[in-house]
């Protein structure tokens, strides 16, 4: 099989298979477990993306879009 091309927070990226994990999408950008992902719409999704758990698998196809975001972030929350 041919690698797909696809883009991990704006990055492009080769998958070597499908389908593919969550867990092994994240792997492929060097993230790890403690990160959470998400498959936007295309590039600039203003939905902040769908959420893509670790054991669900993904069927790769070429100009997929994904998001890898720290899994304990506060995004806008108020610190005290």
């Amino acid at each position: 099989m041919t690698a797909i091309p696809i883009h991990i927070n704006r990055r492009r990226y080769e998958a070597p298979k499908s389908p593919m994990s969550g867990l092994e999408i994240l792997g492929l950008a060097n993230y790890g477990a403690d990160y959470e992902l998400f498959q936007l719409q295309g590039e600039g999704d203003p939905s902040g993306g769908t959420p893509i758990p670790h054991d669900q698998e993904v069927e790769m196809k070429p100009g997929l879009h994904f998001r890898a975001i720290p899994g304990n972030a506060n995004f806008g929350a108020i610190q005290r």
